[in-house]
């Protein structure tokens, strides 16, 4: 074999060598860019959880507030005895009474 074929094959071993190289380091680069995404899904799942919609959970709560303000206002007309008003009292109603 030649000089010039010797050569030829020594640079071309350098070469494949160096693109090995460098793609390992990629292969490398890109586990650890799998491995920070992969804790930046689970963060962003976490966020979603806890920042869902509550509209569900608001119904049930109007509903068992309304029932707990009808139990209040059946107490308070026990206590009181017979009310001529109707409507409920309000922060503005008792001060204009000076209560």
């Amino acid at each position: 074999m030649s000089a010039a074929g010797v050569v030829t094959i020594l640079l071309s071993s350098v070469a494949v060598a160096a693109l090995a190289v460098y793609l390992i380091r990629v292969a490398l680069l890109l586990k650890r860019v799998n491995t920070t995404l992969g804790s930046v899904i689970e963060g962003v799942q976490a966020i979603e959880v806890a920042t869902r919609p509550v509209n569900s959970l608001l119904g049930s709560i109007a509903s068992e507030l309304g029932s707990t303000q009808k139990s209040l206002e059946d107490l308070l007309a026990a206590k009181s005895g017979p009310r001529t008003v109707t409507r409920p009292v309000t922060v503005s109603r008792l001060r204009s009474r000076g209560n």
